[in-house]
């Protein structure tokens, strides 16, 4: 009975030393290691305290082959949205976007470039580092027939550091 006692103890023992051993750095928080996206909202061009959505939209990177996940689930084409989240070059400074809706007129396509300085962020030996954006801009390029759906664009946070801030905001 002895020998049983003493060997749960040990095992109780040994337990507790393997878990205490582990380091706060040996574990990453998926919510710290995560480069963040571009945040944008879509609001009404006569009232910008109103958001307006989007019937049916989709990016796609100049240069890519398919389109842009537009959401934390990878979606490619959101109907009725009023907000994005879209992912930002890592190994340039500047990332061009068609924008594609889809109403019942047809589709319209307008194009603007972001541009912003790249910083990498040590999180921890578990994560690595992450990406963030800093001094965001972005140049609108004009359609040649004129016929733009993007009427407006402003920058609201110049720092895409995280997921939580509206970075965006287009009026349409």
């Amino acid at each position: 009975m002895k020998k049983y006692s003493l060997s749960i103890i040990a095992c109780i023992v040994l337990f507790t030393i393997g878990i205490s051993s582990c380091e706060k750095d040996d574990l990453c928080d998926p919510s710290l290691s995560v480069t963040p996206r571009l945040i944008i909202t879509f609001v009404d061009i006569t009232d910008p305290e109103e958001r307006k959505t989007v019937d049916e939209l989709q990016l796609k990177e100049i240069g890519a082959s398919g389109f842009a996940p537009l959401d934390s689930s990878g979606s490619t084409l959101l109907t009725d949205v009023d907000s994005i989240a879209v992912p930002l070059r890592t190994d340039n400074n500047r990332t061009s976007y068609d924008f594609y809706r889809e109403d019942a007129t047809g589709i319209n396509i307008d194009n603007i470039d972001f541009n912003y300085t790249l910083e990498e962020i040590y999180v921890n030996r578990a994560c690595g580092f992450k990406v963030t954006y800093n001094n965001l801009g972005f140049v609108q390029n004009p359609e040649s027939t004129g016929q733009e759906w993007i009427r407006n664009v402003r920058v609201l946070t110049e720092s895409v550091t995280s997921n939580n801030d509206i970075h965006i905001e287009i009026r349409h």
